[in-house]
């Protein structure tokens, strides 16, 4: 049975993540519903994308598109047995989209795009793992192919009766979103329709 995919928001990764759904086979993957605050655009991303159902239901997250947000943060995390995490982010400053671990034993670099990598640098042995290929299919960001491998993920776990992954299960979810709720509290980005 096809796991049946209803796309929430017409973007740029909601775009390329439904073109690579449409690489894989429709025995196992179909895209059956469009959702975006504004009913023309989904009607719109349903056409460019073969979806059946268009829907404007979900409320603006934000009324103000200029609401005010710190153009470049970082924030350091600070876990037991006196480890650190960093990260840094911007709207406005290029910066590189890499990820490191350095521990006592080395150091493991996740290489740009740090958000779907192709290659691993472990103790300064290289690693590749090269993406599928999407035919004839444009995609908004670079790497976006790998979104694949999460469609098929979710399908396996259905397959299996799971209802979270072990790879990603639910709590790890939540912790990164509280993560990412307190530092947007601490660098003082409200959204209107907050409560708190």
């Amino acid at each position: 049975m096809a796991v049946r995919w209803g796309i929430v928001s017409v973007g740029f990764i909601s775009s390329d993540f439904t073109t690579v759904l449409r690489t894989l086979p429709r025995s196992e993957h179909q895209v059956v519903a469009v959702a975006a605050r504004d009913l023309s655009r989904a009607e719109e991303f349903a056409r460019k994308h073969d979806i059946p159902k268009a829907y404007g239901s979900y409320e603006e997250l934000a009324k103000d598109p200029n609401v005010g947000v710190d153009d470049t943060v970082t924030v350091l995390l600070q876990y037991p047995g006196e480890l650190q995490a960093s990260f840094t982010c911007s709207i406005c400053a290029l910066l590189s989209n890499t990820a490191s671990v350095s521990g006592t034993k080395g150091m493991a670099q996740v290489l740009e795009p740090c958000w779907c990598p192709t290659e691993l640098v472990v103790k300064g042995e290289h690693k590749e793992f090269p993406l599928p290929p999407t035919p004839g299919k444009e995609l908004n960001f670079p790497n976006g192919a790998g979104m694949v491998y999460e469609a098929k993920h979710v399908r396996e776990c259905l397959r299996k009766g799971l209802k979270e992954s072990p790879v990603m299960p639910l709590v790890e979810s939540e912790l990164l979103a509280d993560i990412l709720e307190e530092v947007r509290k601490a660098i003082g980005v409200n959204f209107p329709d907050n409560c708190t």
